[in-house]
């Protein structure tokens, strides 16, 4: 999996992951926030490296699915660009709430 492809499996495990089971999400935080390796994980959850692998890759479709059914990832990128764009070309006071929008969106 490219690089690219990991950083959005993350963004959307932090849009999505409440919708996981627990033993998805632990999954998929520790192998890709927490960077631990595929034995790692095996290890710590008494299974072998092909079960996590397998259990990783039924995650990482549930959130591919549910992104491409709610779009919340994509909606957000839109929002946040438009607003980055807007931010240079209004009052200092304006600004500052769109900074807070972005804000919002981003957390």
């Amino acid at each position: 999996m490219e690089k690219r492809e990991k950083l959005f499996i993350s963004l959307y495990n932090d849009y999505y992951g409440s919708l996981l089971t627990d033993y998805q999400r632990e999954l998929v935080d520790g192998y890709y926030n927490l960077d631990m390796s595929l034995s790692e994980l095996a290890e710590e959850h008494n299974i072998s490296p092909q079960g996590v692998r397998d259990a990783l890759k039924r995650a990482e479709k549930q959130l591919q699915l549910y992104e491409e059914k709610l779009g919340l990832v994509k909606k957000t990128q839109q929002v946040k660009a438009i607003l980055d764009e807007l931010s240079g070309e209004v009052t200092p006071d304006q600004r500052k709430k769109i900074l807070e929008a972005i804000d919002v969106l981003v957390e």
